[in-house]
């Protein structure tokens, strides 16, 4: 019951163009907890649910009972409309799994659909990454969101500001500066002083990303 629940939810999602986190976020409850589901809904998140999302029929969520969407339910369209109104748009949210690989690697094989995507006002943006670890707190939290657009031009790098490298080695979030090896290295320092700075190999950089706005869990950043 439990499954069928959660397919019937995502298939809600799907047809609203919604991310699962912006959903999640929307009725208080944790990024992980569709994914997490083992039971039907409990009577409180349905009330949140039901009181975010006025035109989904709860019958038809917690036992398939009659249509989606009541009557008056909003349209694919509607929703987008009203996100162009607001300047909002959808970026893909890059899984934590591509970390360890190429981020362009993955944008570049991986079909926009097949992502997650998440909403931004942020004018811009081309993708969004979650930060992993508290190297670069306190600027940056462990779990924030980073909105970024890649840096196609080397020598308008912001020497100095936090900024994602895509590398061979994986993808990491620092303050980048010229190395000590001039065009061959980069220095790559952490904002907490726990953690020494490093040189990155030039020939190892795939891509260098700005940072155009963060999410934190306790709001914009």
């Amino acid at each position: 019951m439990s499954s069928e629940v959660k397919e019937r939810l995502l298939e809600y999602l799907h047809y609203k163009r919604l991310s699962q986190i912006d959903f999640t976020q929307s009725i208080g409850v944790s990024s992980t907890y569709i994914g997490a589901m083992r039971r039907s809904i409990s009577d409180d998140k349905m009330l949140r649910i039901r009181d975010r999302y006025p035109d989904l029929n709860p019958d038809w969520l917690l036992y398939g009972k009659g249509e989606m969407l009541l009557k008056g339910g909003v349209s694919p369209g509607d929703v987008e409309r009203t996100m162009e109104a607001r300047g909002i748009t959808m970026v893909p949210l890059v899984p934590s799994a591509a970390y360890a690989g190429r981020i362009q690697a993955y944008s570049e094989s991986v079909l926009r659909e097949q992502c997650e995507m998440i909403a931004t006002q942020i004018r811009g943006a081309e993708m969004a990454i979650k930060v992993s670890g508290d190297s670069m707190e306190p600027m940056f939290t462990d779990g924030s969101i980073l909105f970024i657009r890649r840096i196609n031009d080397r020598s308008f790098i912001p020497w100095g500001n936090p900024l994602v490298v895509d590398t061979d080695n994986g993808v990491v979030v620092k303050c980048l500066y010229p190395g000590s090896r001039g065009d061959e290295s980069i220095e790559a320092r952490s904002l907490n002083p726990a953690y020494p700075p490093f040189d990155i190999p030039c020939a190892s950089v795939f891509g260098i990303y700005r940072i155009l706005g963060a999410l934190s869990v306790y709001g914009a950043i």
